[in-house]
C-alpha cells in the first residue's frame, strides 16, 4: 500500500491564493472527486502582514468545511527583513527571544480561529537551530526538505518530501509514502496550481491508481 499526500504552501484568504472561487481551489475539489485526493494546506497565520487569520474566520471555516483538507502552520508573516540575503525564510531573520515571541503569535492566531494545527512547515523551509525547541513544542509533526533542514533534530515527528506536482520522477518517501509538494499561487514557483501543473498531477495519479495499490491521505493521517 502507497500512501499518496499533497501539500500546499502558503495559502492565506487573498484572492487567487486558496479562497472559496479561485480556479485552484476547483483544481483540488476536481481531484478529490476523482480519486479521493486530499491535501494539507500550509497557512502563514499573518501573511505578508496584511492577513491575520483571525480576521478571517470564516474562510477558516470554509476550508474546514472540506473533509479533504487538512490545516498545517507555515509561520507568521512568512516574510524577512532583509529578502535579498533571506528571501522569505523567516525563522532564520530572527534572535531566540524574537522566535519565542513569534511562536506565541501563531498560536495566538491559530486559538481565534478555534482550530489546532498538529503540523508545521518553516517559511521558507529553513530556521535557526536555536527556533526547533519551542516550535517542536507547539507541533505534532515538522514537514521538511532533505536539502534545507541541514541535520538540525526535531524531538517531534518528521516527514520529509518535496515532489513538486509539476514533475514526473516521483520517489517514495518515509517508507512508503507520496508527498506531492506545491504552492497555492505565485510568479517564483514552477509547482503553482495552474493548469498545466493540474493536468500533470492528475496524469501522476491516474498512473498510480491504476497501477498501485493506493490511499490518499492528510499529513497526520500518514503520521
Amino acid at each position: 500500500m502507497i500512501n499518496i499526500t499533497i501539500a500546499i504552501d502558503d495559502n492565506h484568504p487573498e484572492t487567487g491564493w486558496g479562497v472559496e472561487g479561485d480556479k485552484s481551489m476547483e483544481y483540488l475539489e476536481a481531484l478529490n472527486k476523482e480519486f479521493g485526493a486530499k491535501f494539507t494546506l500550509f497557512i502563514p497565520s499573518n501573511y505578508h502582514y496584511n492577513f491575520p487569520i483571525s480576521q478571517y474566520k470564516d474562510w477558516i471555516n470554509y476550508l474546514l468545511s472540506k473533509k479533504y483538507f487538512e490545516l498545517a502552520a507555515h509561520g507568521h508573516f512568512h516574510q524577512t527583513l532583509d529578502p535579498t540575503r533571506l528571501g522569505e525564510m523567516e525563522f532564520m531573520d530572527m534572535t531566540e527571544l524574537e522566535c519565542i515571541d513569534r511562536v506565541k503569535s501563531i498560536i495566538n492566531e491559530w486559538e481565534l480561529v478555534e482550530h489546532k494545527p498538529k503540523g508545521w512547515r518553516n517559511p521558507g523551509w529553513m530556521c535557526q537551530p536555536y527556533c526547533v525547541q519551542y516550535l517542536e513544542k507547539e507541533f505534532e509533526w515538522v514537514a521538511l526538505h532533505y536539502q534545507h533542514n541541514h541535520n538540525l533534530s526535531w524531538n517531534t515527528k518528521m516527514f520529509f518530501g518535496a515532489d513538486g506536482i509539476h514533475e514526473t520522477d516521483i520517489k517514495l518517501h518515509n517508507g512508503n509514502n507520496i508527498m506531492f509538494q506545491s504552492h497555492i499561487a505565485g510568479d517564483w514557483n514552477h509547482n503553482v496550481w495552474n493548469e498545466k501543473n493540474y493536468e500533470q498531477v492528475r496524469l501522476s495519479l491516474k498512473y498510480l491508481v491504476e497501477n498501485h495499490d493506493v490511499t490518499f491521505k492528510t499529513i497526520s493521517e500518514i503520521i
